[in-house]
């Protein structure tokens, strides 16, 4: 018999600021454009370990309010209690902190309950059957006048195969069968259809970062210190940005470092609202 696909969160033990060389700078800015206010009622969908509640702490520990951390991976929730926990003990923070163990694509949430709705990193996760459906699903749960707040990756033409065959191939090799089935990142333009099509408004791009990806990043966060691992990424990358133009090719800065390849990929914050009644 056949055995089922592991949930790769469930054994992803990964500091993703590290693999995603998230700037303090970046999250200041993402930070700000959440907005999160005192007594408001926030929902972190595939919120992982709460390093979005986390980094708030450490800038705004005066805001306290409602926060429902949500995440399919048990053992993601359970490291983000830990740190959370901590640090609402040092900043004597009171905000309300739920942990739901819930699959995203099954939300038993209520309807028009949350001023705020994040997803960070996280609708690439979902399969593209499934997508149309679990923005139906955010879009039923916002208040109306409330707002989904998105950090994607910002993927066009001329980067999103190269980018998404550059994340599938570290995935394969580092045995995340669950990600390599199951994701399926978006166009720009893809997620503006999908919003508009589910219901939201004022739909806009708020925010851009580079996203500094550093392949030897992934060495001891992904491939448990395998050298052979991240050195078969690093040619696999090599070979297929030769597919790629010149125009793209300079954009995307790709560099070859000894053991480290380094691409500038951007990531954009997106925000798009519920109408009010």
């Amino acid at each position: 018999m056949k055995q089922p696909i592991l949930n790769a969160y469930e054994i992803r033990n990964a500091d993703y600021a590290v693999v995603h060389s998230e700037s303090e700078v970046d999250f200041n800015e993402f930070i700000e454009a959440l907005a999160i206010k005192d007594g408001e009622t926030v929902v972190d969908v595939g919120g992982g370990y709460g390093s979005i509640f986390i980094r708030l702490m450490q800038r705004h520990p005066e805001i306290n309010f409602a926060y429902d951390l949500l995440d399919g991976g048990l053992f993601q929730l359970k490291k983000g209690e830990v740190k959370i926990k901590a640090l609402q003990e040092l900043y004597n923070n009171q905000s309300q902190v739920r942990y739901l163990h819930q699959d995203a694509l099954q939300l038993d949430l209520p309807a028009n309950h949350y001023d705020l709705v994040i997803c960070k990193m996280f609708l690439h996760e979902i399969p593209e059957i499934c997508k149309k459906d679990l923005i139906k699903s955010l879009f039923a749960i916002v208040k109306p006048g409330g707002r989904v707040v998105v950090w994607n990756p910002d993927l066009e033409d001329n980067d999103y195969t190269f980018y998404t065959s550059v994340i599938r191939k570290k995935d394969e090799l580092a045995g995340y069968e669950s990600l390599v089935q199951n994701r399926h990142f978006l166009l720009n333009r893809d997620f503006y259809v999908l919003m508009r099509d589910a219901g939201f408004t004022a739909v806009r791009k708020l925010l851009t970062f580079d996203y500094h990806l550093h392949t030897v990043n992934r060495l001891n966060e992904e491939f448990s210190g395998d050298e052979l691992k991240l050195q078969e990424w690093n040619d696999y990358i090599m070979t297929i940005a030769e597919e790629l133009d010149t125009p793209t090719r300079e954009l995307l800065k790709i560099k070859s470092l000894d053991n480290d390849i380094y691409i500038n990929f951007k990531r954009s914050v997106f925000s798009v609202e519920k109408p009010q009644v």
